[in-house]
């Protein structure tokens, strides 16, 4: 770890972010989860290493009211609302809609998704007005696509995501639960709803669906057609619902014909006592699974050859894990205005750091004492550089034969600069050695990169892959109004007459994939983002034992969702 003086002068950081636990778990647990498996061969996204960056600055923005707001004050601090919405979020989370990472079409077996038909009877329940005054579609039968038409047909169409199915609960772990993990209880005194969905996603969906139906009872007309777009198997890779349901948009409203998306992402977090940081992710790292099929020759393991095809494999996969990916921190990367805000804004920086992060842009020196800083952060490490984790082996059937085949799967996570293909050609340099060493042959892709020999041939295969997310702008007039709403909802809404704290909107990047990955073709706006600030207890659960979520946080959520329709609705 890089050791920098504090402001002190005198005394050593002990690493500065790893002191800013709320932070680190605040910012979205969603920033490093991963979302199941991936389509093939979609195009390279991501920004030009020589993109110029203007200096770091990190302004607060201008606060944008929106023009029709009825119900805003109601939604942040009406009682008899927060316990009316919050009971309808708690019966989302009752009903299951877990999907396994191997499911089954539609089509195929309508038996398996029963529970999302018994989802959408409950939607259409508590939720009335949208029912009835929007257009509802099923597509691939389980995806839900409501669409409100704008008066302004001229206008590009917003496009609000989330998804219905929810990880899948083990059920070792039913007992470990606080409470049930379908029961959605919600605990007055500590304001938390608990359940399965209670942070990925059902939040999201209902807080949509909830701003929605206020909209309307209040008697909103949108000029801009407003769309809701519910997946239904996000977390095991979303192809039977995101990818038919993009494809369903494109169809109808052609390429680039989406004003923005906002789909589920990064969170808001307290940075220290008065500093409020926003991070709407705008770009995701990209992604590929390579396997690795050690050839040999059987027998009885009384008369072993030197190295079996499973050493074989344990010596390339040490290879891989005792040299990682280098560190590639480039000023375009969507962390670094949120170091920026964070250098900028608060006083628990030390002075080096600070200077570091502030003087990157016109000092190669300060850039590369940044980079070296956040490369030995664990925390922020896997956001300039791509990783390699080995996930999967397989190798022999019994004790005294020799494994004849032995395999295993390596998962990677690209960097924003980087692509399929140039991960890909990193591994086959180690894989290339490995088979030279030990006599054997190498392929890819059927063809012989080294000869095949008489020990046998190790097969290099891609299994499935996606190239890092176009970079979403982070300036311009729909930015503006995207991020001037999350300003207003925080700043003159949940934080309405704290003058001791000071809110601003960043950028920040994603680990992992959401449903976007199949929507790159509708739009060059993507956010993803939940108008939440949730602490420390909250991500240490997603995907796991006790999700909960606060109260105010759900409301917070639908404030922003219905301020955002408003604001966006009017922008021209």
């Amino acid at each position: 770890m890089i050791r920098l003086e504090d402001n002190k002068g005198d005394r050593p950081s002990q690493g500065f972010f790893s002191r800013h636990k709320k932070l680190l778990l605040g910012v979205g647990a969603l920033l490093t989860l991963e979302s199941g498996s991936l389509l093939y061969g979609v195009h390279h996204g991501g920004l030009p290493e020589t993109t110029p960056v203007q200096g770091p600055t990190c302004g607060k923005i201008e606060p944008l009211a929106p023009s029709f707001n009825k119900s805003v004050e109601l939604i942040l601090h009406d009682a008899e609302f927060k316990k009316e919405s919050i009971e309808r979020f708690s019966g989302a989370i009752q009903i299951s809609t877990e999907v396994e990472d191997v499911h089954p079409v539609p089509a195929d077996d309508p038996d398996y998704y029963a529970n999302f038909g018994e989802f959408h009877d409950y939607l259409a329940k508590i939720y009335p007005l949208t029912h009835e005054h929007l257009k509802l579609e099923k597509v691939n039968q389980f995806g839900l696509l409501y669409t409100w038409e704008g008066s302004d047909k001229e206008l590009e169409p917003l496009v609000l995501m989330a998804h219905q199915d929810v990880v899948p609960v083990n059920k070792k772990t039913w007992d470990d639960w606080e409470y049930p993990p379908f029961s959605g209880y919600y605990d007055k005194e500590t304001d938390y709803i608990w359940g399965r969905g209670a942070c990925d996603c059902k939040n999201l969906l209902t807080a949509e669906l909830e701003a929605i139906e206020l909209l309307l009872k209040d008697g909103y007309t949108p000029d801009r057609t407003t769309i809701v777009s519910l997946g239904f198997d996000e977390e095991s890779g979303g192809r039977q619902g995101a990818q038919h349901l993009a494809k369903f948009l494109e169809e109808r409203y052609g390429p680039d014909s989406i004003y923005a998306i906002v789909d589920e992402g990064g969170g808001v977090t307290a940075f220290d006592d008065s500093t409020i940081i926003a991070v709407p992710v705008n770009a995701e790292k990209g992604y590929v699974d390579i396997t690795y099929t050690i050839n040999g020759h059987g027998g009885h393991s009384s008369v072993p050859p030197d190295h079996t095809t499973i050493g074989v494999a344990a010596d390339l996969i040490s290879r891989f894990e005792n040299h990682p990916f280098e560190p590639t921190f480039t000023l375009d990367n969507p962390i670094y205005k949120f170091l920026t805000c964070a250098a900028e804004h608060s006083e628990d920086i030390p002075c080096s750091l600070k200077k570091d992060i502030l003087n990157a842009p016109k000092s190669p020196k300060s850039k590369e004492q940044l980079t070296q800083f956040l490369a030995s952060e664990r925390s922020y490490r896997d956001l300039i550089r791509t990783t390699r984790a080995v996930d999967i082996i397989n190798g022999g059937i019994k004790a005294n034969a020799l494994p004849e085949v032995t395999s295993f799967l390596v998962n990677h996570r690209i960097d924003i600069h980087s692509s399929v293909n140039e991960t890909l050609q990193a591994d086959l340099k180690y894989a290339r050695k490995i088979a030279k060493k030990y006599g054997y042959g190498l392929s890819y892709n059927s063809e012989y990169l080294l000869p095949e020999t008489e020990l046998g041939t190790i097969e290099v295969a891609i299994v499935q892959s996606l190239e890092p997310a176009p970079v979403s702008p982070s300036s311009g007039p729909i930015w503006d109004t995207f991020a001037g709403t999350i300003q207003n909802v925080f700043e003159n809404g949940v934080f309405a007459g704290r003058d001791d704290i000071q809110f601003y909107v960043s950028t920040y990047l994603m680990t992992g994939n959401t449903d976007t990955r199949y929507y790159w073709n509708l739009t060059k706006n993507i956010y993803r983002f939940i108008a939440s600030i949730g602490d420390e207890t909250v991500p240490k659960t997603i995907h796991s034992v006790n999700e909960h979520i606060r109260g105010e946080d759900h409301l917070s959520a639908i404030a922003f969702v219905y301020q955002y329709i408003v604001n966006a609705g009017s922008a021209k």
